[in-house]
């Protein structure tokens, strides 16, 4: 019998900024911006998709005798789960894009938050990315609305970035099987390396990551905002530096890779991944084992 067609809740449609808000960020955000978000929502299409099947199966007969069955297909509903602490369009499209290039229908984007005041950039981001549904949601508004699609036993998939959005992780939440959660386990801190003074674009980094912590290393440049701070030209205080995240050339970046989880180049500066967020994340996988003839 044929499931009926997944919906959110109705309530949430109560939730969503008014167009008039999404309108004015747009405008305040000059072109050159715009053009970085557009590259990397791009940039992560490539990388994810979009994918042209979004569902299959893998039918193997085994020489031992039995036989097994894999069979995939996208979740009904994405939820991206963030909080007002987070403030990179970046970081926020790397966790929305995997979803909407996997296939997913039904796509939520919720801020969780107290009515602050939404970062236009963000705004943007998600207009740039076609993103259809947005909400500004309360904690008490979260663990409702997570209740309700754990009781809808379909299958889903939550990112969930920052942590205040962590709040619907309860355990009983956590216990439906048919929605898988993932979060990134990422400092708020970055290191970069400077060839020259000319070797990133720490404008681009300032407003594409304001809640990142950059310590610059090497050549030493005009610093761009408060949330920068020269350390120094040697480059082994550089490599002991790195928390999760790297900015260096390309020819060195073999070095980094051994301590970042992630090392981004020059013209990279507006781009993000999460390097362990696969599509598998938006996919509820079955397996079967049976006994051939």
């Amino acid at each position: 019998m044929k499931q009926p067609s997944f919906s959110f809740p109705t309530w949430i449609n109560d939730l969503v900024p008014d167009d008039e808000l999404f309108a004015r960020a747009y405008a305040d955000i000059s072109d050159e911006n715009r053009a970085w978000m557009k590259t990397s929502i791009a940039r992560q299409y490539d990388w994810y998709g979009p994918r042209r099947d979004i569902s299959g199966a893998d039918i193997r007969h085994w020489r031992a005798g039995f036989d097994t069955k894999l069979t995939y297909d996208a979740v009904d509903f994405a939820v991206v789960l963030f909080d007002g602490s987070l403030l990179s369009p970046s970081r926020l499209l790397a966790a929305l894009i995997p979803a909407l290039a996997g296939g997913v229908k039904h796509v939520l984007a919720a801020r969780v938050s107290n009515g602050e005041p939404w970062r236009k950039a963000v705004l943007t981001g998600l207009e740039l990315a076609g993103q259809e549904l947005v909400i500004d949601i309360t904690d008490v508004q979260a663990r409702q609305l997570f209740t309700e699609l754990r009781e809808t036993n379909r299958p889903g998939a939550v990112t969930v970035l920052g942590p205040k959005a962590a709040v619907i992780k309860t355990s009983e939440i956590q216990s439906a099987s048919r929605i898988s959660f993932w979060r990134p386990r990422f400092s708020r801190s970055a290191a970069v390396w400077m060839e020259d003074k000319d070797t990133f674009d720490l404008e681009v980094l300032a407003f594409t990551h304001p809640d990142i912590v950059f310590s610059v290393f090497g050549a030493e440049p005009p610093l761009p905002a408060d949330n920068f701070s020269y350390e120094g030209e040697n480059f082994d205080e550089f490599l002991n530096a790195i928390m999760d995240v790297a900015y260096l050339p390309a020819e060195r970046t073999d070095l980094a890779l051994r301590k970042a989880k992630l090392v981004l180049g020059p013209g990279q500066e507006g781009c993000w991944i999460w390097p362990n967020l696969h599509p598998e994340h938006f996919q509820f996988h079955s397996t079967a084992w049976t006994i051939g003839d």
